[in-house]
């Protein structure tokens, strides 16, 4: 399996500065659904530059930041200071390493990488790693609709052709994420949904780009200027003034998992009664 933090290499300054963040929202609803405290403990994982972690760290009493590239980490770490959060901690791993000893974590978020992960291997080792009655939060944004035009799916298929027909170093991953969750032993599911709304200038959108792994710079090489005149000449088609903008909602699949004598009492309360 391909690391991600290859396919990403160079992008994390891009990744920072122009991804979106996740909605306000979505953290309360984090707190209140899985019952984090100030004294809860969170992992974010494929953490990229803290677009989850730093939010989340605000509601509870640390975050473990874990991400596969360095560079990532470097600008998690900028981006924390930015924003006077202190309750992180940092940590360069694929998530399939983690050492399974640092465990008493209440919460996992997986905000935009599960794809990038073996995630039945990351399931098992987080079932040692989260106390009973935590949770798993695989989160992912669902865009449905783009103005002016389908600039969005244009786009997409265009940076596809551009490498060839394929997303350069994305494992397939053909069995869903719910799907995935449900077999593990964080099989009781619950999705939350956060409305999304975006707007975008053209100078936005490349720098979004490059913070992917389809338009990484360290990737594209001498490549580099034919792929940004190649991504403005198609948005522009889209959208001559070059603001777009996008609608949809976030995703939230909460895996719950519960303790051996949670699971023993709801077996006691529903037991058949014999003669």
């Amino acid at each position: 399996m391909t690391v991600a933090s290859d396919a990403f290499r160079g992008s994390a300054p891009y990744y920072a500065r122009h991804w979106k963040t996740y909605p306000e929202d979505l953290f309360r609803s984090l707190v209140r659904v899985c019952g984090l405290t100030t004294r809860s403990r969170a992992i974010d994982l494929g953490a990229g530059t803290g677009q989850a972690a730093i939010p989340l760290a605000r509601w509870v009493a640390d975050v473990l930041f874990v991400d596969p590239s360095d560079e990532m980490v470097v600008e998690g770490k900028r981006m924390a200071e930015a924003a006077g959060v202190t309750n992180i901690d940092f940590l360069v791993s694929r998530a399939e390493d983690l050492d399974e000893r640092i465990s008493s974590f209440d919460i996992a978020t997986i905000a935009g990488s599960f794809h990038w992960m073996d995630r039945e291997a990351v399931l098992q080792k987080l079932d040692k790693m989260i106390k009973p009655g935590g949770c798993v939060a695989v989160i992912y944004p669902k865009l449905d609709r783009s103005e002016p035009g389908e600039w969005r799916k244009a786009l997409m298929n265009d940076l596809i052709e551009f490498w060839g027909g394929s997303w350069p170093g994305l494992p397939v991953q053909r069995t869903p994420h719910r799907e995935v969750l449900r077999d593990s032993n964080f099989g009781e599911i619950t999705e939350l949904r956060h409305d999304i709304e975006a707007r975008w200038n053209i100078e936005d959108l490349l720098g979004w780009v490059h913070g992917t792994s389809l338009g990484s710079p360290v990737s594209l090489g001498d490549r580099l200027d034919e792929f940004r005149s190649r991504v403005r000449r198609l948005l522009l088609s889209y959208s001559p003034s070059g603001f777009f903008m996008e609608r949809g909602y976030c995703s939230t699949l909460l895996g719950h998992r519960f303790s051996d004598e949670i699971v023993g009492r709801e077996e006691h309360r529903f037991r058949p009664q014999t003669n």
